[in-house]
Order: structure tokens, then sequence, then C-alpha cells
């Protein structure tokens, strides 16, 4: 099997689809070779693709290809969940400061499910132990530096290439809005953003090998994101002057 990148083709999607309709130990162990090769298979071919650019943005990017560290696990947590499905709808790559854990940070990300491939930056904040960078950094940050957050929102968000959202729990509830927090507040509560761009199954480019291609360029263009939000660094605006170039 030719161990090249090839894209996301109609098989790595046409097994998120069958899997939703049997999402069952046995359907799954006998389809396993399809997983292997349409989903994981696919997903370590490109990582080691991008593995150059991602280093060359950023020489402590996670490439090392592990579960739980580069990539997504499929295999769900069933014990506190209502639905006891054993495996996820979705496999992701994740390029993350490997001189800290996988959720402390900002990451870019590439994600595969039935419905589309999505490529982009997300930042979460920490649900157990210790705080992570969107409490320590992001939001200190966003107070202290808006006027270079506005910037940076106008040159690579609301340029309209990428959608938006974020998350915060209300009421019990983990509530999802649409575009940018237009509040302060807003800003200095969210539990979650992402920005991202969404490829449907058809698009142009996404099952050959120069979606790679794409993808470097998507994760150039977000990768000042993740410093302005995760960089602990007191060069941080250096290396933000810098990804901006």
């Amino acid at each position: 099997m030719d161990s090249a990148f090839q894209g996301f083709t109609a098989d790595s999607f046409l097994f998120f689809e069958e899997l939703a309709k049997n999402n069952q130990k046995a359907w799954f162990d006998a389809n396993r070779a399809r997983y292997d090769q349409y989903v994981v298979g696919a997903f370590r071919s490109l990582l080691e693709a991008l593995t150059p650019a991602l280093l060359k943005l950023n020489p402590h990017f996670e490439v090392g290809g592990k579960t739980n560290g580069s990539f997504s696990r499929i295999n769900r947590d069933i014990r506190f969940a209502k639905d006891k499905s054993p495996y996820k709808s979705n496999f992701y790559l994740f390029a993350y400061d490997n001189r800290h854990d996988r959720g402390h940070g900002g990451r870019l990300y590439v994600g595969l499910s039935a419905d589309c491939t999505t490529v982009g930056f997300n930042i979460y904040g920490a649900w157990r132990g210790p705080k992570g960078a969107l409490e320590t950094v992001f939001r200190k940050r966003v107070g202290e530096e808006r006027k270079a957050f506005d910037s940076l929102l106008t040159r690579v968000v609301r340029a309209g290439r990428y959608e938006t959202y974020w998350h915060r729990e209300e009421r019990g509830d983990w509530a999802q809005h649409t575009g940018m927090p237009r509040r302060d507040e807003d800003w200095q509560t969210l539990q979650a953003w992402v920005v991202r761009k969404v490829f449907l199954p058809n698009a142009r480019g996404l099952a050959t090998p120069g979606f790679a291609k794409i993808i470097e360029g998507i994760f150039r263009d977000l990768y000042p994101l993740l410093i302005f939000t995760s960089a602990a660094s007191p060069k941080w605006k250096a290396e933000l002057k810098k990804a901006l170039r």
C-alpha cells in the first residue's frame, strides 16, 4: 500500500457513515482493516507530509504520531455517558506544543467525520486539574493587548475565509455561539474557541495529495492565533511578528 498521503477519499467518509449505523464492537472488528487504511493510514501519511512545515512553524510541535498525542482515540469513554456507543464519529490530527500536554493550550487540527473534513485552530479551557493557557495566558492577554488582538482578528478571522464559534457553560448546559464574542465579558468567560475551514466530501482537491499543501497554508494562517492565546514566553510578541510575515 502506498504510504504517501493521497487525500481524504470517499472510502474515508464512507467508513464513518457506516459506523454511524453500526456502532458496535462486532462491526468495528470486522471493518478494522478499512479503519486502519482509510482513516488511521490516511492521517499517518498526512502527518508525515505535514511534519516539515509544522516543525518550521514551531520546532516544539508534537509530530510523534501517537494516539492521545498527535491523534485522537476512536474509542469513547462510556463510563459516565448516556450514549453507550463504543466508538466516536470522528478522528483528529493535532499539532500542539509538546512542552505541555495536548489540552494545555491552543492547537492546530485536522478533523474527519462522515459529513466533512475540518481544518483549523482551537483552544479549550481546563475541566479538571491545573488551569491551562486559556485561563492563564489568553484571558489576561486579551485584556492587556486588546489593540493587538483586534488587529489579529481583522487580519486572520474577519477576512471571511474562516468560520468561527465559541462555547461556554450556561445554566448547566454547554452552549455554542456562532461567530466571535461581541463583548469583553464573553472573551473573558468563554471556555472554548474554534476557528476553522470546512471541506465537504466533494470539495475540490480534498481527495488528492495536494490537500496537504492546502492544510499547510491554513496552518500558517492560523498559527498566530496559537501564539497569542498560548505562548507564555516573554518573547511572544517577536514570535507573533515573525509568524505574521
